[in-house]
């Protein structure tokens, strides 16, 4: 066997369509992937026969717990964690110098990655996956209480990511709750990307609640308009209804273009903003909508 960062650095022996089984216990430290198989042969990572196959990141100064480059990779059945107990700051902002649990999955430059099944708690950040990491999928994973308490609330999503055209970024059938920040937010500057989202089946609630202080359970929206963006049959919930937990166009930036809003049910507030040319059919809103201004 080999160590950890050893297997994901691709040896000779490993070719793609290869599996590399991760037997149980805990592994310590932060790790980074280079491993490249191919679109008909993925090399995958995966806990071997149902044995809890852990990455715990600790305090790691801010580094990701599992960086993803290389190409064509699936990781599966994997807990990602940080046992660092200090989640408590200070100071303001996105950076505090003070917390050093990093991000639980970072992308950097990579192409055809997905993860299956993984359980993402209590790092700075579940997933973190931008425009530079293309054509990914997120598929049935568990992700709560990731971020810290800072003296401007909660800070910290479950999900934070952007994307570019032509590549879709998918997002199925996961479960996302009490994170410290948003539980999934699709949101940049007005020079991020925010194309081709796909949201569907994913069970979201609670964002923020762990912090007393509530966010948005979904934001699909920033400083420029998100394109085509697939918002199809999912569950949010949080108790009493109130704000915008459900936000499709961000308020103090811009809204969508060509977004489908179809078969969610929205226990909670439900916002919209500056949607142009969208479809909205089959929704349940349990507390009402506001901002309905479809152009």
């Amino acid at each position: 066997p080999w160590n950890l960062q050893t297997a994901l650095s691709q040896p000779a022996a490993v070719k793609p369509g290869d599996t590399i089984w991760l037997r149980g216990g805990t592994y310590s430290g932060t790790f980074t992937s280079s491993l490249a198989g191919t679109s008909s042969q993925p090399i995958v990572v995966r806990n071997y026969n149902g044995e809890r196959a852990t990455l715990d990141g600790g305090n790691s100064n801010g580094t990701g717990v599992l960086t993803i480059g290389g190409s064509d990779t699936w990781f599966w059945g994997l807990e990602i964690m940080s046992s660092d107990p200090n989640r408590v700051t200070t100071q303001t902002g996105s950076w505090p110098s003070d917390i050093g649990r990093g991000d639980g999955v970072d992308g950097n430059t990579a192409v055809g990655i997905k993860f299956i099944n993984l359980v993402i708690h209590d790092t700075r950040q579940g997933f973190s996956l931008f425009s530079q990491t293309t054509n990914t999928e997120v598929y049935g994973c568990l992700i709560y209480y990731n971020g810290w308490n800072s003296p401007d609330g909660g800070q910290g999503h479950g999900i934070y990511t952007q994307n570019t055209a032509p590549s879709t970024r998918i997002y199925h059938d996961n479960v996302v709750f009490q994170n410290f920040g948003l539980n999934i937010q699709a949101y940049g500057s007005g020079n991020a990307s925010l194309d081709n989202f796909d949201f569907t089946g994913n069970s979201i609630f609670r964002a923020g609640q762990i912090a007393a202080s509530p966010h948005q359970d979904i934001l699909v929206g920033g400083g420029k308009a998100a394109t085509n963006p697939l918002v199809i049959s999912n569950s949010i919930f949080d108790p009493g209804g109130a704000g915008s937990a459900f936000e499709i166009g961000y308020t103090y930036g811009s809204g969508t273009t060509n977004a489908r809003v179809q078969n969610n049910y929205v226990g909670a507030g439900a916002l919209f903003y500056q949607n142009t040319n969208m479809t909205l059919t089959g929704n349940t809103f349990a507390y009402g909508t506001s901002g309905l201004n479809q152009t």
